[in-house]
């Protein structure tokens, strides 16, 4: 294998693939990245084993072939080569790297070597804008759990039904759905447990890769996303989470015996003041009196803090608690001025809101001991 290409553009490639390097492998060939040239096209490879990537680059081809080069150091080599462009090439169990007079020869892995875990084909994919793709799973992602000792809750429920997108995910304390309008109705349901890492990775890209549609494959137990790209495409897959997600329908209440609405900056802002005091898992305190609401937080050894805002609330004064993070970040993903909270009792979830309704975030309260 012989190649020469452009080196900022190899350099742009290698860093997409190591978001798909393992780290923690007993397999030494998953620490690398597998080089595939071929007709005017030079195709990488990374994977973990549960997630996968493939980016493309049209570059010239003098020799066709393949090869796994270490992914951190072939990087950092390419990386700091001079000059605008570089010259791979690849034997039995090493890669040459030349550029200027500086040349590097790495021991490499043979390409047999390395684990095919997913396929690329595209044909089935079907349209998602960018923008609504990553709107959605901004909201939605955020609570989805990453303790990996409980699967379906490390997944994001994704369904398209015509042409809303809808996206909820759960770690068991706190629940987000967000659903987003499309510009066009698909003709097939969708419905798959997505794992939120391989999600937060197509969203990332997304977002610095431009403009242009997300291409989309569900297939048995694989998602596919293909971003298209002036240098070359990229395609994220990943294994689907087998299993039944939670029934978050049902988690939902029906109705709220208090509902209260706050303009988002000044909540979110006394938030974060007061949260500073709630250190070592104290909650922080939502007071409700007749139209004043206090924000309170207390830590043992540490001290104490309160704020009040103004509130259109009547009815009986009543308090709860919530994890302050978890409340903060409720907050933060609601886009309008507004911020709608809804409460039954001091020990049932509470739920925060905009006012378009399009999305809800369900979160436990903490038993307050007063």
């Amino acid at each position: 294998m012989k190649f020469t290409c452009d080196r900022s553009a190899l350099v742009d490639k290698l860093a997409i693939l190591a978001r798909g390097v393992s780290t923690r492998s007993a397999l030494p060939v998953l620490s690398g990245i597998l080089l595939q040239a071929s007709e005017s096209r030079l195709d990488l490879f990374s994977t973990d084993m549960e997630l996968s990537i493939k980016a493309s680059l049209a570059t010239a081809i003098e020799r066709d072939g393949e090869i796994v080069a270490p992914a951190r150091l072939f990087t950092d080599v390419v990386r700091n080569l001079p000059g605008e462009q570089v010259v791979v090439e690849a034997g039995e169990a090493a890669v040459k790297v030349t550029a200027g007079r500086a040349e590097f020869s790495l021991n490499a892995w043979s390409a047999s070597d390395f684990p095919q875990t997913s396929t690329f084909d595209t044909s089935a994919a079907f349209a998602i804008g960018r923008e609504p793709f990553v709107e959605t799973l901004s909201k939605a992602g955020r609570a989805a759990s990453r303790d990996e000792t409980r699967p379906i809750l490390t997944g994001v429920l994704m369904t398209i039904l015509g042409d809303t997108l809808k996206m909820v995910a759960t770690d068991s304390y706190r629940l987000a759905v967000k659903e987003t309008k499309l510009e066009q109705a698909l003709e097939t349901e969708v419905h798959a447990i997505v794992p939120v890492r391989a999600l937060g990775e197509v969203a990332r890209l997304a977002t610095a890769m431009g403009d242009g549609d997300i291409e989309v494959a569900i297939g048995e137990n694989q998602a596919l996303f293909k971003l298209g790209d002036p240098t070359g495409d990229v395609w994220i897959a990943s294994r689907l989470i087998d299993g039944q997600f939670p029934n978050y329908k049902q988690l939902l209440p029906d109705s709220f015996d208090h509902e209260v609405t706050l303009a988002k900056d000044e909540l979110m802002a006394a938030a974060r003041r007061v949260s500073l005091l709630a250190q070592k898992n104290a909650p922080l305190r939502l007071s409700f009196a007749e139209h004043k609401l206090t924000l309170k937080a207390l830590t043992q050894d540490v001290g104490q803090a309160e704020e009040s805002l103004d509130v259109e609330l009547g009815g009986e004064a009543f308090e709860i608690g919530f994890n302050a993070a978890y409340l903060i970040d409720g907050i933060d993903a609601i886009d309008d001025a507004g911020v709608v909270l809804r409460f039954t009792s001091p020990l049932r979830p509470g739920l925060v809101s905009g006012s378009d309704g399009g999305f809800v975030y369900l979160i436990m309260p903490i038993r307050l001991n007063n």
